[in-house]
């Protein structure tokens, strides 16, 4: 066993280690020194006995020796990995998560755009995972909180709005053109019902973008101002937490959607990124039905139109009662119906009773692709 250091030998081997020098000339006797200092395979003197430093192993020796793993290792990508903040969900599973939102980043703004009369741009910021308690840490007080769940998955998230965001929205639904509260405040209880309504469409648009991995009914069970007061997930707990900038105007402001991870392993631990592509591009049975039950409940425009003619200004200004105005269509041609403002079908005039009506005679093929022609026997009479 060897001897134990003397204070001036490690106060040698620290300045050593401090000033990047040689490990091994920290010794009173020059001898043991001298040959360290020449020599690149040295070996450093845990003691002052020369059968010590025999028996000791040779540091220098095994770090020249490594050079050519040091090599291979350039060559690799090496990442890292915190261990306090694991990865629980795969690279697969987060791109498939940010595709969907920035999907809904493109509905939620149409939307908005249309709530509140202006232009609204919103784009996914970024999609990250980290512990719940980074994520309230990151949360100005007060903000505007939002919990809601997923039915029926039994588990709490939050939409979160920052209060520039908010009070953005509260200024131009009251009239305001849009600006930015100097002060942050606590939300008024009519306050509260305007940000519900929006946080509502949000969640409705949220569903439509989840509507292929399953039937969802999202509803707001709270709301707080204090996200100290929050607690959806242990604080170590891992949360996937999607961030979104809104533009309106000359204004800008953050909004974000925290999902625990048990939300994200019940939905998304089947479904990878390929898997989700596939199931958007495919049409199942039950999706086809339940569009064409929102269709039949649609109103759309119905309109035939006679004929038509060119005016020019002055004769239109001489317009006069009994004016008789000449169009590019004979009496006995067909009419054309249009739906929505598409040519769809042709007809004919009539009368049914004491009111005017058209007769559907042809179906427009050209206007309407894969539809065939109708014989005029299939549904006879005026419509």
């Amino acid at each position: 066993m060897g001897d134990i250091l003397s204070q001036d030998e490690i106060d040698a081997l620290l300045s050593a280690v401090a000033e990047g020098g040689d490990f091994g000339a920290f010794g009173d006797d020059e001898e043991d020194s001298a040959p360290v200092a020449s020599s690149p395979e040295f070996t450093p003197s845990f003691s002052s006995s020369p059968a010590a430093n025999e028996a000791s192993p040779s540091f220098a020796s095994s770090f020249w020796e490594d050079d050519d793993d040091d090599d291979d290792i350039g060559d690799r990508v090496l990442s890292l990995y915190d261990f306090r903040r694991p990865d629980r969900v795969s690279k697969d599973q987060m791109r498939t998560i940010q595709n969907m939102h920035e999907g809904y980043a493109r509905i939620f703004s149409t939307s908005l755009t249309n709530y509140l009369r202006t232009f609204v741009e919103i784009e996914v910021v970024s999609v990250d995972q980290l512990t719940y308690s980074e994520f309230i840490m990151s949360i100005s007080n007060p903000s505007c909180i939002h919990l809601f769940k997923m039915d029926p998955i039994d588990v709490s998230a939050i939409f979160e709005m920052n209060p520039s965001l908010v009070f953005f929205i509260i200024d131009r639904l009251f009239g305001g053109q849009g600006r930015v509260s100097e002060h942050n405040r606590e939300l008024t209880r009519i306050e509260q019902n305007v940000i519900r309504s929006i946080v509502s469409r949000g969640l409705d648009d949220l569903a439509g973008v989840w509507e292929h991995m399953g039937e969802f009914a999202p509803k707001i069970t709270d709301y707080e101002t204090n996200p100290m007061f929050v607690q959806i997930a242990p604080p170590g707990e891992t949360v996937i937490l999607i961030t979104f900038e809104v533009h309106m105007l000359k204004s800008s402001g953050l909004m974000s959607i925290c999902f625990p991870h048990m939300i994200i392993d019940q939905v998304f631990s089947a479904l990878g990124g390929q898997s989700w592509m596939t199931t958007q591009a495919q049409v199942t049975p039950q999706t086809r039905e339940m569009m064409e039950h929102e269709i039949q409940d649609l109103t759309v425009p119905l309109s035939v139109v006679v004929g038509n003619t060119r005016l020019t200004i002055r004769d239109l200004l001489q317009l006069e009662t009994d004016d008789i105005l000449c169009l590019d269509k004979s009496k006995d041609s067909d009419l054309i119906v249009q739906v929505g403002g598409k040519s769809k079908m042709a007809g004919k005039s009539g009368v049914v009773g004491r009111k005017k009506a058209v007769k559907i005679t042809e179906i427009l093929v050209d206007e309407v692709p894969g539809a065939g022609h109708e014989d005029d026997e299939e549904g006879e009479g005026y419509e």
